[in-house]
């Protein structure tokens, strides 16, 4: 069981900005606090597991946040996942957390952190974070239309493979889609040619996806996330049925948002 945790959350280094001026307009970090709770606030929700990852060590930890404490300006973390992470944990002081929300993968650097117990229960103490890295694409974000259930197919330029899969998500620029890992082998660089996007009422929608990021889904073994840049859409009727339905997946978005 220890082995296949370890695999879901595989250690994945991400590069942050250190020249802060820089990380004020860099749009892969949030740094608003009201956004930073609302954030953290999801994770604690809809996030079972997070991987935690202690300076020194090669261990890879999972946890979760079991309380977002906005008034007192801290979150409460349970105990590491294997325990004899905590003992380091009280050692350091301080951990990388990282996880996926939305299917866009996250990371937080919390500092400060110290052991505490209520009734019986151990835990750590952590101050919120100044800043999350979560690089959503703020000029064109990306919807989640699982709901649609719609269909994708396209040809890999590198192994000459048939791909299909679901669309998960869509932007006015790419797209997002569950794929069988076990024939895809798509990597980063990819392209997908060929490629047919059937929206409601058997809209055809034909262009070539540039693979941006692919990998493994949620906790499946046998499924991966890919993520794509549309490349060279074959007609401008086929643009404007796409802004469309993306304008019309969104309205819906923003109605229920202010329906909740």
């Amino acid at each position: 069981m220890l082995t296949l945790i370890k695999k879901i959350f595989a250690k994945k280094t991400i590069t942050e900005e250190a020249d802060p001026i820089i990380e004020n307009h860099n749009p892969n970090f949030v740094t608003d606090p009201a956004k930073i709770i609302h954030l953290l606030s999801q994770i604690e929700a809809e996030t079972a597991f997070c991987s935690i990852e202690l300076q020194g060590s090669g261990e890879t930890y999972t946890s979760h946040i079991m309380e977002v404490q906005a008034d007192k300006q801290k979150i409460l973390l349970d105990e590491l996942v294997p325990s004899s992470g905590n003992t380091r944990l009280r050692q350091c002081k301080e951990l990388k957390l990282t996880t996926f929300l939305n299917n866009i993968h996250l990371s937080i650097s919390l500092t400060d952190i110290s052991p505490a117990e209520s009734l019986g229960e151990h835990f750590f103490n952590a101050p919120l974070p100044k800043r999350i890295y979560y690089p959503q694409r703020r000029t064109s974000p990306r919807i989640a239309i699982s709901a649609y259930n719609l269909t994708f197919q396209g040809t890999s330029n590198r192994t000459h493979f048939t791909i299909g899969g679901i669309v998960c998500d869509i932007s006015r620029s790419g797209i997002g889609l569950i794929v069988n890992s076990s024939n895809s082998r798509l990597i980063r660089g990819d392209q997908l040619n060929n490629c047919t996007l059937t929206l409601p009422n058997d809209i055809a929608i034909h262009f070539d996806l540039i693979i941006r990021s692919s990998k493994p889904y949620s906790n499946s073994r046998t499924k991966l996330l890919v993520g794509g840049h549309f490349n060279q859409l074959k007609s401008i009727k086929e643009q404007n049925q796409l802004e469309q339905f993306f304008a019309l997946v969104e309205r819906s978005q923003i109605r229920q948002k202010k329906d909740y």
